[in-house]
């Protein structure tokens, strides 16, 4: 089997590993990782869609890496509309180069990770380290792990899943924006015009 078949399967799985470790370590620490603040009943009814889409992309994940024949979607958008071998080395470049900013990123977060909004478990604002060249190196990487996926495999459901990913992740930074303007108030707001939002 191909090497490129295992890679957007495999970059998940440790960023996964890597996150999920990371948060096992905090709470070793005593650290609170995950908001307790209570989420508005309307955005609740939306997460069994999520989920099922998001179960479907981890499938059509695993499908090329165990050759698995069968898809739960329509051939017509589980096909790839490109198979060049440069777009699957930009893939796994882009995969690579995610990988290693999120696990420099989990370091820089130092003890200051966080997953939810809440205003009263917010952490330091890191702004050194890898966040000196960027406010969102986390979600950056997801970015640059997404763009990985949709040059490899390059079906029009993973790229309409990548692309609505990643626009999801900035809608999400500019609410977390105005969050950390709200808690961190003037020390945010000069971090914000020092350093670029992306890079």
């Amino acid at each position: 089997m191909e090497f490129f078949n295992y890679f957007p399967l495999t970059g998940f799985l440790l960023m996964l590993i890597f996150v999920v470790g990371r948060i096992y370590l905090l709470k070793q620490k005593q650290i609170q990782v995950i908001s307790s603040s209570q989420k508005n009943r309307s955005s609740k009814v939306l997460y069994p869609v999520f989920a099922f889409i998001f179960l479907i992309w981890i499938f059509e994940l695993i499908r090329p890496a165990f050759q698995v024949s069968f898809s739960l979607l329509p051939t017509s958008v589980t096909t790839l509309l490109f198979n060049f071998s440069i777009l699957k080395k930009i893939g796994i470049i882009l995969i690579f180069g995610a990988l290693i900013l999120w696990m420099i990123t989990l370091v820089h977060f130092k003890t200051s990770l966080r997953m939810g909004l809440d205003e009263n478990n917010c952490g330091k604002l890191i702004t050194s380290g890898v966040f000196s060249f960027s406010r969102n190196p986390f979600f950056f990487s997801l970015d640059l792990y997404f763009l990985g996926v949709a040059s490899m495999l390059s079906s029009v459901f993973n790229i309409v899943f990548s692309l609505a990913a990643i626009i999801g992740i900035h809608f999400f930074i500019l609410k977390e924006e105005r969050f950390l303007l709200e808690n961190y108030g003037e020390e945010y707001l000069n971090y914000q015009q020092k350093t670029g939002r992306y890079f």
